[in-house]
């Protein structure tokens, strides 16, 4: 089965929200693992990925999604992937292994994600290798 775009598109959003209020519910035991001295930061990015994940879905749910939409989703995929990337290397030490782990897991997670809908963005009418 190739997955498409919609479903792509989908699946990120409903894995987003879910992060999203994951972060929210577990805010009292989460932000230990990730070096901070208050769940303020990783509430901040729970919003964030909530309101992501809203942009994404409304995306998701047109009739069709254009290949800019679906670029512009794999870049926001890809900024995420190399801030984490940052944020590991440049906080390693002040991260506990749980929290590495979460950061390296999400990122891996987002970076499939990417590659499914470039794939998409690939095969999208119009699409030529030229133009991608």
């Amino acid at each position: 089965m190739i997955p498409t775009a919609h479903r792509t598109v989908l699946i990120d959003a409903i894995a987003t929200a879910a992060s999203g209020v994951l972060m929210l519910a577990a805010r009292g035991i989460l932000y230990p693992f990730f070096g901070l001295t208050s769940p303020m930061l990783l509430d901040l990015t729970a919003v964030a990925f909530l309101v992501y994940a809203a942009a994404i879905s409304v995306v998701a749910m047109r009739p069709v999604i254009s290949r800019a939409a679906l670029m512009t989703i794999v870049f926001a995929n890809i900024a995420y992937v190399l801030a984490s990337l940052a944020v590991l290397i440049t906080f390693w030490a002040h991260l506990d292994p749980i929290g590495r782990v979460l950061i390296i897991a999400v990122t891996f997670v987002v970076e499939a994600f990417a590659t499914l809908q470039f794939a998409a963005a690939r095969r999208a009418p119009g699409a030529t290798p030229a133009t991608m």
